[in-house]
Order: structure tokens, then C-alpha cells, then sequence
């Protein structure tokens, strides 16, 4: 289009693109051994984690629980570091000569920073290297100068290629005298004194976000997860962030969150702290697990851990390889090796009944979860699989369905819509996501004039039901979708 003027230009809408998505995307909170603050990061493996966050070397348990989610079949996972910022500093190292200073700064705040050391060496009258030292990785910038219009001036030069620290240089026009082994100092992790508003964040818009309040700015996050709530000293303030976890769960239909009883409860105590806890969009699990511990080289050792990263990677697993229709049960948790607390069986059915899915150890085969509940209440919501399997075929149909939004509200356009979400439900009903042993039995669609009458279409809205049978043919659930002419949106009411 070179000649100006007014050009039509038809944009397709593809009628087959209703298809659920069976990929899993969870989001974890807690304390990391570094790493940026705040700032979600999606990882796709464990090496990738201890590039960005670091290992082990920490008090949180967030590290393990990484690890356990992606031994357990986890693909990928956002993470944020939880810290407090006003606490929380980088290490430092200044070289200070007549008026002029070199301040070396961690790339992220952390008592990690303290173990960079640095050495300086001089090369002649203009140039010289600085080394840098963490644990077993070394960074050499040799042939470095004071100079700003040099290309290799230290502070372009370094901050452009090293991970481990940043440069700024103020006064400095000479060569620095020598220095070796030089370790930075004054880092700090920023989690002495946590609170429960650290975890729970806030979500401002896309810019301006903290704690689980960044997964917001994901709308594909499924699954959430805060395993380093055990290091809130108070019950109180545990049990705020994970009512915050389901808050933001049941405004993202989409998602569900994935909570730990605190290890230190007894099984009554279990019971009565899920007790405020009702909701279709959360599931409870208990008791801690032992894991073989990943820095023991014998295979000995073992470690204690939250369940929550591991039941999120059995989770991610079943809805890969099997579909988000099959309850995340009956699953063994890869590398665990015992539990916290051994059940008996009149444990077992308190926790059950009280809502709570808990992991059971099987002598010569290991940990699995025992239980597919919600937290919810109510009959319909209480397998886990139903809740995600309806907020599932929800989105895929709102997101599927908007092109209606584009055309003339009429007979030709409800028939599409039926034989468009029909075709994709009876796909689904064949995967085995519906009961019932014919289509009429798992499912139904309607869009007719007596769901649309003649106001609603003058008014420019359209309206189609859909029926769902998840567990039993005789039980549906009722999925109403309207579609506005004058806004290209599809609002869903269950």
C-alpha cells in the first residue's frame, strides 16, 4: 500500500480453534539464594533455576521444591524471589585511591555476594585485569581501562558480559593498585523479618507488582504454590498468604492453588486450619515428605520438604500425558523416600473427611498422593479434576468463540456455533474427558431462539448453553456465554 487512499483488508477466523490446552504452567513463591526480587522468571528446567536463583545454599525451602517439581514431571515454572526489599542488599567492594573510587555490586541482593572476591592486577600505565571469584566459577576481563572512551572501559566492559557484579566508577582516571583476593562485604538476604504482605504482593498493572501478586501478569499460570510459608513465624500470617493464593485462584478460573498444611500440626490441627478454607480452586496436602537430599552423594541422606512442588509436578505430568480430565492421584512422588508423620487408617479417613489429600508411604515402592479433594464444600467441586476440567473447557470456549463477536447475529451464525463447540466437545467426549456411553449422555449444546428472543438479538447479544456431565451422565454443569455487538468481548457466567 504505497498510494494513499482506502484499503479493505478481510481478516479470517479460524472456526477449529477450540482445543484444550494440556500443558501445565505453575507459579512458585518463596526465598532463593539470589536473584532479582520480585520479578518473575519462567524456568524450564532445574540447571536453569540455579542460573538465575542459585542453589541450595539458603534458608528457604523454595530450592528443594524446584527441584521436586521438575523430578516429579514438571516442564516449566515461573518463579519470584520473595524478600524484603528495604532489607535486602548487594554486596560490595570498593577500591578506593586519592579521590577516586571503584564500587564492585552484586547482581543481586543476598548474603551470596559476600562470598565474590576480587583481584586487580596492573598491566602497564594505562591498562589492567580484574578477576572475579564465586565458589567454583572464575570471570577473567583482562586489558580493562579507566578511560571512558575506550572500548574496553571497565564499566561498559564488564557490566556488558560478567553475572556475578556490576561497576560503577567515580574520580577514577588511573590504574588501580593492586588487589588480591579481596571478598565483597554488607550483602544481605532481606528475610529476617518477613511478613505475610512480602508473599502476598499486590498487582498494580504489568510495570508494578510484588510477591504472588506477580503471577498476575500471566494469564497461563494453572497451578500456584507459596512452599516457604513455614518460615512465618506466626499461624495467622501463614494461613493470610494462602487465603491469598485462593483469592487470586478463583479470579483466574483457570488457575488452582496448591497448599501445605504446616508440618508442625498434628492431624486435628490439620483439620481445624482448613476449616476457614473453602473453595472449589484450592486443594490441601499433608503430611511434609522426605526426599533423598540432592547434595548427598551417597544417596543417603535425606532432606524434609513441603509436598507442594512435587504434587505440582505429578500434576503437570498427569495433564501431559494423560489430560487434565484424570485426578492427579494414586501418583508416586519421585525421590521421596518416607513422610513426617506416619497415618493410620483412622487419621487418614479424619483427614479425608475433613477435606485434606494426604501422601501414604508403600513400603518398597515409596510416597504417593492419596486423594484428589478441593477445599470446597459442595458435592459437584469436591474431585479436583472437575473443578480443572470445567474452568479448562471455559476458557477454551470463551477464547474459541469470539469471532462471533464480528458477525450478524442471526440463524446462520447460531448454527456455526453449535457445530463449532459440538464438533469440539464430542472430541473431547471420545478423549474421555465426559461421562456418559453416548455424546447426548456426556454433553449438550443450545443455541435457539428460545435462549435468544427477539430483544436479545435487536440488542445485539447472543447466547449459547452448554451441558457438561464430568462425572456422572446425570449431573451437568451449565456454562452460559453472551457475546456483545458492541465490544468485542465474551463474558461467561457459571
Amino acid at each position: 500500500m504505497v498510494v494513499p487512499g482506502i484499503y479493505v483488508q478481510e481478516q479470517q477466523y479460524n472456526l477449529n480453534s477450540l482445543k484444550i490446552d494440556n500443558r501445565c504452567l505453575s507459579g512458585f513463591a518463596g526465598i532463593t539464594e539470589c536473584g532479582p526480587i520480585n520479578t518473575p522468571v519462567k524456568i524450564r528446567s532445574f540447571d536453569e533455576y540455579l542460573k538465575v536463583f542459585g542453589g541450595f545454599d539458603t534458608a528457604g525451602i523454595l530450592p528443594c521444591s524446584i527441584y521436586n517439581y521438575f523430578r516429579c514431571g514438571g516442564k516449566e515454572c515461573v518463579v519470584v524471589r520473595i524478600a524484603d526489599e528495604k532489607t535486602a542488599a548487594c554486596a560490595k567492594l570498593k577500591i578506593k585511591q586519592n579521590r577516586g573510587k571503584i564500587e564492585f555490586e552484586a547482581s543481586s541482593p543476598g548474603h551470596w555476594g559476600n562470598y565474590i572476591s576480587a583481584s586487580i592486577w596492573k598491566e602497564d600505565e594505562k591498562y589492567f585485569s580484574v578477576s572475579l571469584t564465586y565458589q567454583a566459577k572464575t570471570e577473567n576481563f583482562i586489558h580493562l581501562s579507566c578511560d571512558k572512551n575506550d572500548e574496553r572501559y571497565i564499566v561498559t566492559y564488564i557490566n556488558a558480559r560478567s553475572s556475578l557484579c556490576k561497576v560503577k566508577v567515580k574520580g577514577f582516571a588511573t590504574v588501580p593498585a593492586p588487589v588480591f583476593m579481596r571478598n565483597f562485604s554488607s550483602g544481605n538476604d532481606g528475610i529476617a523479618d518477613l511478613k505475610a504482605g512480602n508473599y502476598i504482593g499486590y498487582y498494580n498493572g504489568l510495570n508494578d507488582y510484588a510477591g504472588i501478586g506477580c503471577f498476575e501478569s500471566f494469564d497461563d499460570i494453572s497451578l500456584i504454590a507459596v512452599p516457604d510459608i513455614c518460615w512465618l513465624k506466626k499461624p495467622e500470617d501463614m494461613q493470610s498468604v494462602q487465603m491469598a493464593l485462593i483469592a487470586q485462584a478463583e479470579r483466574f478460573p483457570n488457575r488452582f492453588a496448591i497448599l501445605d498444611v504446616p508440618e508442625q500440626l498434628d492431624i486435628i490441627g490439620a483439620a481445624n486450619w482448613v476449616k476457614r478454607m473453602t473453595s472449589s480452586f484450592a486443594a490441601a496436602y499433608y503430611p511434609f515428605i522426605d526426599i533423598t537430599d540432592p547434595l548427598d552423594r551417597t544417596g543417603i541422606g535425606t532432606i524434609r520438604v513441603p509436598p507442594s512442588g512435587a504434587i505440582c509436578g505429578c500434576i503437570a505430568a498427569t495433564d501431559g500425558e494423560k489430560g487434565v480430565f484424570c485426578a492427579p492421584a494414586n501418583c508416586l512422588i519421585d525421590g521421596a523416600v518416607g513422610l513426617s508423620n506416619s497415618l493410620t487408617i483412622g487419621e487418614q479417613e479424619i483427614l479425608y473427611t475433613s477435606r485434606i489429600n494426604f501422601l501414604k508411604y508403600f513400603p518398597g515402592r515409596g510416597v504417593k498422593i492419596w486423594g484428589a479433594k478441593t477445599l470446597s464444600c459442595e458435592k459437584e467441586w469436591e474431585q479436583i479434576n472437575v473443578r480443572r476440567t470445567f474452568s479448562r473447557v471455559c476458557k477454551a470456549l470463551k477464547e474459541g468463540t469470539r469471532w462471533a463477536v464480528f458477525e450478524p447475529n442471526d440463524k446462520n451464525l447460531r448454527k456455526r456455533l453449535v457445530r463449532q463447540v459440538y464438533g469440539f466437545l464430542l472430541n473431547l467426549w471420545h478423549d474421555g474427558y465426559f461421562a456418559g456411553s453416548t455424546p447426548e449422555q456426556g454433553f449438550y449444546v443450545r443455541c435457539n431462539e428460545e435462549i435468544n428472543p427477539p430483544e436479545n438479538i435487536d440488542a445485539g447479544i447472543l447466547t449459547f448453553e452448554v451441558g457438561l456431565a464430568i462425572i456422572h451422565p446425570v449431573e451437568f454443569f451449565k456454562i452460559v456465554l453472551t457475546a456483545e455487538k458492541d465490544g468485542a468481548s465474551v463474558y461467561l457466567q457459571e
